[in-house]
């Protein structure tokens, strides 16, 4: 088990560095990594969130992974005080690591009543794993249920920053709305993607999908969407029949507004009077580089969108986020200035960029809150609605909800003089919370909203110099070396205060396969009967089997059962389920928790 605040993620070897003046070698570090799930959370671009995804009443919670080529890893809250890993995807094909998966959701894109968790891997497709129905397996599959790579998603290079599943055109069925980014401008796209058939766990049947609309960016050039596609959402910017979607592109933070005026039928802007697009980023290539949100701030049945900023000039555009809203009536054919609120959170966040989106009312106060995030000092930034016109600046009130932990370094240099450090000074590690989940979110039952922060560029370790005197020669000796940071934190969840005067930063634990213990049995070699140790690091149904070295079950020593958290241990006296002695040979047994296990052999000698 792990604390988020002493997370131990990366092996580092520390360097053999002379200084400029009387070279001193330092021996070699390493840091061995013993938990593959925490080396791959070193940098989580997204997280997603699901309150009952299993219909079990527990919430999952879902994290993009770069480790071993690509995963996505599920999360479930056991008590209120630690999360399970539960679930881990399959390592993708190729191309994987490094910077995919980026974004991760939830949805029911074949409208089955069964979640999925629905991913993009580049040169891979767009990935589907559907649970398998049984309340509390948590089983989403070892094999993608379906994979979308139709009409050009095969992409080697090409990636998704935000995707949603929802029923935009009203026939009952849901579509996956995706804004795909291709290696070469050629490929880059819009698409409104539907299901045939259905699929399930492991299995695509005979699923099919029909491409509802597709964009193509060359099409689009008079709409300004000739930069990269970057976001496609859904809204109800009138408050009436079908929702509207929100096109956005990497070109001076271009957005246009399609209508859906009925099922499978997308219409774009109204080009006559030009005012099909507006440029948010004027003269500047600003993008709203997570994508954006939908939310109904005022409750007047009318949504808004809020789109953050990624500043090409920081002094210019830093810090602010632009509202799109519509009037009663108005409109969405076209998109112009009166449709637009820059909402400036400069005054606290300063001129920089402003990545997340969430909303809730996290102080309890009655007051409705948008949530952003950017990096230390204010990695989340609360926008409080006070009431009255949402397009009057001086109706909203920022504030740094969480600044981020300011003891969490990238390097450190330690002067020594004489046998007596006098001088210590520190670098902050400069890391942002990126794709954030809160939404009225409770994810373990406590009647306190949360927030769920995945953070990037988080150090592993720190980058140490020291300097301590040479008497002999009257210099400093100078050694440079990294240890690991102990307040490296991928993940964290930030909740609202039992007194509703303010949030704090919830230290869960977080339990993952390498809880988990199976000791080598004793005695081994043994005859006639050995013991079976094994640790939990939490109440769990377990299984512990014997097989043969052909991998046939011998004897079942315990078969689904509930064991509590500790230490326990069974004795195999070498029969097989029907009572008979087996034979000498080598023997594995194995451990079952959940959808993981742990095996280890043992000798028989007669």
């Amino acid at each position: 088990m792990k604390r988020f605040y002493v997370t131990t993620l990366a092996l580092f070897i520390i360097a053999t560095i002379g200084s400029s003046q009387t070279a001193k070698v330092t021996r070699s570090y390493s840091y061995p990594v013993d938990d593959t799930v925490l080396a791959g959370l070193k940098s989580i671009r997204g997280v997603a969130y699901d309150p009952n995804p299993e219909k079990n009443g527990k919430p999952e919670i879902a994290a993009t992974n770069y480790y071993d080529l690509g995963h996505v890893n599920v999360f479930t809250p056991v008590g209120t005080d630690s999360l399970e890993l539960v679930w881990t995807s399959p390592r993708v094909g190729k191309n994987g690591g490094g910077s995919t998966p980026r974004y991760v959701i939830f949805g029911d894109l074949d409208n089955d009543g069964k979640k999925e968790i629905i991913y993009q891997s580049q040169g891979n497709g767009i990935y589907i794993f559907e649970w398998d129905g049984v309340p509390g397996s948590h089983n989403y599959g070892t094999a993608p249920s379906q994979v979308i790579t139709t009409p050009d998603l095969l992409d080697a290079t090409g990636y998704v920053e935000y995707m949603e599943v929802t029923d935009v055109d009203g026939d009952g069925q849901n579509e996956l709305l995706v804004a795909y980014n291709a290696n070469g401008t050629s490929n880059d796209a819009y698409y409104i993607i539907s299901a045939v058939g259905n699929w399930s766990t492991n299995d695509p049947g005979f699923s099919s999908f029909n491409v509802e609309y597709t964009g193509k960016r060359s099409d689009l050039v008079n709409y300004g969407l000739d930069g990269s596609p970057y976001a496609m959402i859904s809204a109800n910017l009138d408050g009436t029949g079908n929702k509207e979607i929100l096109l956005h592109g990497w070109n001076h933070k271009d957005v246009t507004i399609m209508t859906v005026p009925s099922p499978n039928t997308y219409q774009l802007a109204n080009t006559a009077n030009g005012k099909q697009n507006i440029m948010l980023g004027g003269d500047d290539d600003d993008v709203a580089l997570f994508g954006g949100m939908a939310y109904d701030i005022d409750k007047d049945g009318r949504d808004e969108i809020y789109l953050p900023t990624y500043p090409a000039v920081p002094a210019h555009h830093g810090g602010l986020v632009h509202m799109i809203s519509y009037n009663q009536g108005q409109d969405l054919s076209q998109i112009d200035s009166t449709n637009v609120t820059t909402l400036d959170l400069s005054s606290v966040a300063g001129r920089q960029s402003i990545f997340g989106y969430g909303y809730g009312d996290i102080d309890g106060n009655g007051k409705p809150n948008l949530y952003f995030s950017t990096s230390l000092g204010a990695n989340i930034i609360s926008l409080e609605y006070e009431g009255g016109d949402k397009r009057d600046t001086s109706n909203w009130k920022a504030s740094v909800l969480y600044a981020g932990d300011s003891t969490a370094y990238t390097a450190m240099t330690i002067r020594d003089s004489a046998g007596s450090i006098d001088t210590v000074s520190r670098k902050s590690n400069p890391a942002f919370v990126s794709k954030f989940y809160g939404h009225n979110t409770d994810i373990d039952g406590d009647h306190h909203e949360d927030i769920i922060l995945p953070y990037q560029a988080l150090n592993d370790s720190i980058a140490i110099t020291k300097a301590t005197w040479n008497s002999s020669s009257s210099h400093y000796d100078t050694t440079k070396y990294n240890v690991l940071n102990p307040n490296r934190s991928c993940l964290r969840v930030l909740t609202g205060s039992a007194t509703t005067t303010g949030v704090r930063a919830k230290d869960l634990t977080l339990v993952t396969p390498n809880d988990y213990k199976l000791d080598q049995n004793y005695p081994n070699p043994f005859n006639p009967s050995t013991k079976i140790s094994f640790t939990l690091p939490l109440n769990k149904q377990i299984t512990l089997a014997v097989y043969d070295i052909l991998g046939r079950e011998v004897r079942t020593l315990i078969n689904n059962e509930g064991y509590s958290k500790g230490i326990h241990s069974v004795v195999w006296d070498g029969k097989n389920d029907q009572g008979s002695a087996v034979a000498s040979g080598t023997y594995i047994y194995r451990l079952k928790f959940g959808n993981f296990e742990k095996s280890k052999k043992m000798l028989l000698l007669k």
